[in-house]
């Protein structure tokens, strides 16, 4: 059954205690597009990278395991423009399981500044067959530690 739960607000999304794993990135010149702002992509990469450091920390061998999480779904909200130079930081948490799939925000940073909000939806597939795993429940212990 759906919740009629309002969407959050941007303070909200960008409060520094929802998130409970964070990694440090930077703009690169390949980042830039021809006005000299980060390009859309480059954001998305910045959050692809910060999820790929959570599954490294939380799940040994990854990717190179018999199981791993595959991206299904991502929405990111622009708030603010971003330039070079800028050493950023990004903020991800756990915000909901499903039976195969796990539900994450992100917020990425430039000092204080909110930039840019991502939502995900991950699916466990099994590496040989590529199909949808239930999530084992020592995983899921483990990945509840990031809930935010």
């Amino acid at each position: 059954m759906a919740t009629n739960t309002p969407p959050l607000t941007d303070a909200q999304r960008f409060d520094t205690n929802r998130y409970k794993h964070w990694t440090e990135d930077h703009v690169r010149f390949s980042d830039l597009d021809a006005l000299g702002h980060t390009n859309n992509n480059a954001i998305g990469e910045y959050f692809e990278n910060a999820r790929a450091a959570l599954f490294m920390d939380v799940t040994p061998r990854w990717p190179h395991r018999e199981q791993l999480f595959v991206l299904a779904h991502i929405a990111i909200d622009y708030r603010h423009e971003l330039h070079m130079p800028a050493a950023l930081r990004i903020g991800t948490c756990v915000t909901g399981f499903g039976r195969t799939s796990m539900r994450m925000a992100s917020a990425l940073f430039f000092g204080t500044t909110g930039i840019a909000y991502a939502e995900t939806v991950s699916v466990l597939i099994e590496e040989a067959s590529r199909q949808p795993v239930e999530i084992p429940a020592d995983l899921r212990k483990v990945l509840s530690a990031y809930v935010g």
